[in-house]
């Protein structure tokens, strides 16, 4: 049998894991793999576990939140093994996996890790520190991180809309200068990303047409403050609608250079990475494989 090496993190969305693990791993197994189960204990540790023994199996599946697939890949990439990943998505928000088409049923999900195809994603570089699908900082990018586990299991996806609403009265802009291979930007900034996916926490939507996974390019997405009620009432339109307009730009590029006007803290897949005021940004093409249905 082939060799499938399973990483879980238990507490990952409201723990749903827990009622259909023996059959995930029935159909695992009647799929011709012998699964291994690691639990995660604590912040990190997929990492460890995906780092230190992915190089022995034929295929690495984790299940959790879009913070648990940052880490398995981070340790995929490691341990320099040439193993496809797959993802059982039981978080709260799941984005990437919205991009790729991933079922939430987890064991529909499980199925399509053993019978889907692979396909290439290109991983990000942030000042050193690897991200899947996203980098952001600005209005509401607190509430990925600043949201206990607890709660987020209570509320689910509401959980960070009330979060991110705590967060309205003391948004403030980030003064932003931006430098690409293909243009230059300076502004004003309540809201700035660079990523790999159709989906933003849920809340903004990116035209799949606008979205290739394995093209060497992230999409640079910049929101204008509001200076007053009709710019308000314009970029929520612009956000609701996914109908960007004058309020959001939006553009791909390889290699993104940042400099903010103060220190300026970001989230990586959703976790805290400490203010700086200089960022360094690079898309590593085709990094890793991920299993997808249909692919």
């Amino acid at each position: 049998m082939k060799k499938l090496l399973f990483i879980v993190n238990p507490t990952a969305g409201k723990k749903k894991i827990t009622g259909v693990l023996s059959g995930i791993l029935q159909i695992f197994c009647a799929h011709g793999y012998a699964p291994t189960v690691l639990m995660t204990a604590k912040s990190g540790h997929a990492v460890e576990l995906c780092r230190d023994n992915a190089k022995d199996f034929e295929l690495v599946v984790c299940a959790g939140g879009d913070g648990t697939l940052n880490e398995t890949i981070n340790g995929l990439l490691d341990s320099g093994a040439d193993v496809p990943v797959a993802y059982l998505p039981c978080g709260t928000t799941n984005d990437l996996a919205n991009t790729l088409g991933l079922s939430t049923d987890l064991l529909t999900a499980a199925k399509d890790a053993v019978e889907g195809n692979d396909r290439f994603l290109d991983i990000g570089r942030f000042n050193g520190r690897n991200f899947v699908y996203t980098a952001s900082f600005g209005a509401f990018t607190k509430a990925s991180y600043g949201t206990p586990q607890s709660v987020k299991n209570a509320l689910g996806h509401l959980a960070y809309v009330l979060e991110g609403v705590k967060q309205l009265g003391s948004i403030k802009p980030v003064h932003v200068k931006v430098k690409t291979e293909k243009d230059e930007l300076e502004g004003d900034y309540i809201f700035g990303s660079v990523s790999n996916t159709t989906s933003l926490g849920g809340i903004i939507t990116i035209d799949r047409e606008l979205v290739m996974l394995d093209d060497g390019e992230f999409e640079l997405m910049l929101v204008d403050m509001p200076r007053n009620v009709l710019d308000f009432s314009k970029l929520l339109n612009q956000i609701t609608t996914a109908r960007f307009g004058d309020m959001i730009h939006l553009s791909s590029a390889a290699s993104i250079s940042i400099q903010t006007g103060e220190d300026t803290d970001w989230t990586l897949d959703g976790e805290l990475e400490k203010g700086e005021r200089t960022f360094e940004i690079q898309n590593l093409h085709n990094a890793v494989r991920i299993r997808a249905p249909g692919a």
